[in-house]
């Protein structure tokens, strides 16, 4: 706020031409009007004019007062040629502004004196910001006053101009701004081609942000209302709040997505998030709400968020400076024209409003263009890796060619042994399916020799047996899978073999699995001798015992033989679900498991394939005996 001397009207400004801001200190005096109701009949009147205070600073600042304020200062035309003057005022718009010329001889000319609702065209001078027209003959003396009422700062200074000056002021006013609106014309224009080539947000952030400080600077200099809305008063009062907020919500956007801080910054990107959050809720509130102390607001939340989009940078810049660094400056630069905004209207600090406004075009200006610079030099560093990448690229796809080449010739080989081994799958998938259950009965029988338990010697003859059983078998197949005709001794052949020891050696194998399921696994034990391979009869009955004990429940299971005419048949009863004919010709077939028993138990569906194939190719014959009223019943019928 001004300092405020003395009750005493202030001595008479002699102008002799032009006189700027700083000719004015201790020539004007000012009165607050909290009411905003007095008349320029009632601050002529003696007891009004002696409360007027002189001011000691060029600028007037009352800060964010909804007060009208009325000013007075009095002049002396020294000037011999020139009789018409020009007030120019440093704002582009007031809520409530008049500008009285009080003569010697008293009479009161009204040079301009407008309201909320004035439009543009209301204006007697056709200048961006403020200006009122008077005349004053040589020699003679004149009372300006002035009164007005902000809708957000109170601040306000002004210069005498003649015509002439004002003209060439204009000019110069104009090329200056014009210069800085097409270099943001320009930016904004890029990164809109920017964007409609790459499709990346970060173009729209950006162009968001250049587009709303373009208009707020426009705004600022009283263009905006001049060209863009003139019939717009009352947007043209808000028009700081909506543009000043979408610089703070586009500047936040940018900034989140430039660092990448929902990837990189998690609570940086909480933190801008919230920023927006409370604009929006700004420019919310300023819908029902008094503007004025809203826009003083927003000059703290912009400085906290500039000061929010440098600190993001820094971070950043600890592990990538070279793609943040041109960002990191541009926000650097505009947190010093933040700082003087919040200097001159939270901290009272006599800053010129001419050096406010110019600092923010240069800054706001700047700052785009460094942003600007910011992605390009960004993209750049990333094309440059990108190139780099390319080039590694080139070198290991020599690299894969020549192993390409390499693995090509392995797949030819590797197709070759796949022919070879689909030919001998089937062998394989039947050795890998005889093999489990044996195995599994020698794991258990070396557990217990292990733990001591059971009789030792009947379990190291049970240990012999199911090895010796393992080893024909590995041995048989394997001089199959090379197409070796077996030798007798590894089939295991002879001219009559007792079948009684062979079911034996099964019942030992499963007898555990059996207990297990608390089913009853019985042997009837048979000594007659008949001219087999005994390796294959042990594999045949060796998967119709599996199968029995897979999908029997309870009861028990019988392994025994018996004469049928010249042949002895080897014959597996079970207590459990039991298959009709047509279900067991089915099941014969490999890779078939019949839906009833799937639930019951794992399985592949080659058990009773592998013995059918297996009696098939030796002169055996397998079959299911007639139906009992519970469970199956697989004959082995072998010759007598």
């Amino acid at each position: 706020m001004q300092a405020i001397a003395a009750l005493a009207e202030s001595p008479t400004l002699d102008i002799r031409g032009p006189a700027g801001t700083a000719a004015f200190p201790g020539h004007v005096d000012a009165l607050l009007d909290p009411d905003g109701v007095l008349t320029i009949a009632e601050v002529t009147q003696p007891e009004i004019a002696a409360q007027f205070a002189p001011l000691t600073t060029a600028d007037v600042n009352f800060g964010y007062t909804p007060a009208a304020i009325w000013l007075r200062f009095s002049v002396t035309n020294l000037a011999d040629d020139t009789g018409s003057w020009r007030i120019l005022f440093s704002q582009n718009f007031m809520q409530w502004f008049a500008v009285y010329v009080l003569r010697d001889d008293g009479a009161v000319e009204v040079v301009t004196d407008m309201n909320p609702a004035s439009v543009f065209a209301d204006r007697p001078l056709e200048t961006p910001t403020l200006a009122a027209p008077f005349d004053l003959a040589p020699g003679a003396t004149a009372t300006i006053f002035v009164r007005y009422a902000s809708g957000g700062s109170s601040s306000l200074s002004w210069s005498i101009e003649t015509p002439k000056s004002l003209n060439e002021l204009e000019a110069r006013t104009t090329a200056k701004n014009f210069i800085y609106y097409g270099m943001m014309i320009i930016l904004i224009v890029i990164a809109a081609f920017a964007f409609l080539m790459s499709r990346r947000p970060v173009f729209i952030a950006y162009a968001g942000y250049a587009g709303c400080a373009l208009l707020f600077i426009m705004h600022s200099d009283g263009n905006g209302f001049k060209f863009l809305w003139p019939e717009a008063a009352g947007f043209n009062a808000y028009a700081s709040v909506t543009f000043g907020a979408g610089i703070i919500i586009s500047g936040s956007l940018f900034s989140k997505l430039f660092l990448q801080t929902r990837r990189f910054h998690p609570v940086i990107d909480k933190v801008l998030g919230a920023i927006v959050l409370a604009t929006l809720g700004m420019l919310a509130a300023s819908a029902v709400l008094d503007n004025q102390p809203i826009k003083k607001m927003l000059v703290l939340l912009a400085f906290s968020a500039i000061t929010t989009f440098v600190l993001a940078g820094l971070v950043a810049a600890r592990k990538r400076f070279k793609q943040v660094r041109f960002y990191v400056i541009a926000w650097t630069g505009a947190v010093a024209s933040s700082a003087l905004m919040v200097g001159r209207h939270w901290l009272g600090i006599d800053i010129p409003a001419s050096v406010q406004f110019d600092s923010m075009r240069i800054v706001m200006v700047t700052d785009a263009a460094l942003m600007g610079l910011a992605i390009w030099d960004n993209f750049n560093q990333l094309r440059q890796a990108r190139q780099s990448a390319l080039q590694a690229n080139l070198v290991q796809t020599a690299h894969n060619l020549e192993l390409t080449r390499r693995l090509e010739d392995l797949e030819e080989q590797y197709d070759a042994a796949r022919e070879i081994a689909e030919q001998k799958g089937r062998l394989y998938a039947d050795t890998i399916h005889d093999l489990n259950q044996p195995l599994h009965a020698l794991r258990l029988d070396l557990r217990r020799l292990a733990r001591g338990s059971g009789k030792a010697a009947q379990g190291r003859a049970r240990v012999e047996e199911t090895l010796a059983y393992l080893e024909r078998l590995v041995a048989r197949q394997l001089q199959q899978a090379i197409e070796q005709e077996p030798d007798a001794e590894a089939e295991g052949a002879a001219p009559a073999i007792g079948i009684g020891e062979t079911l034996a050696a099964i019942r030992d194998m499963f007898a555990a699995d059996a207990a297990a399921k608390g089913i009853d696994l019985r042997l009837v034990s048979c000594t007659r001798s008949v001219p087999i391979e005994p390796l294959v009869v042990m594999r045949i009955v060796t998967n119709l015992v599996s199968n029995a004990i897979k999908y029997t429940e309870e009861g028990r299971i019988l392994i025994g033989c018996r004469r049928h005419g010249a042949a002895l048949r080897v014959e597996v009863h079970d207590t459990g679900g039991g298959m009709t004919a047509a279900e067991f010709a089915a099941a014969t077939a490999r890779g078939v498991r019949l839906d009833k028993t799937a639930a019951l138990a794992a399985g592949h569906g080659l058990g009773l394939a592998i013995a059918s194939s297996l009696a098939r190719d030796h002169g055996y014959a397998l079959s299911m005996l007639p139906r009992r009223s519970r469970g199956t019943s697989v004959a082995l019928t072998l010759p007598g």
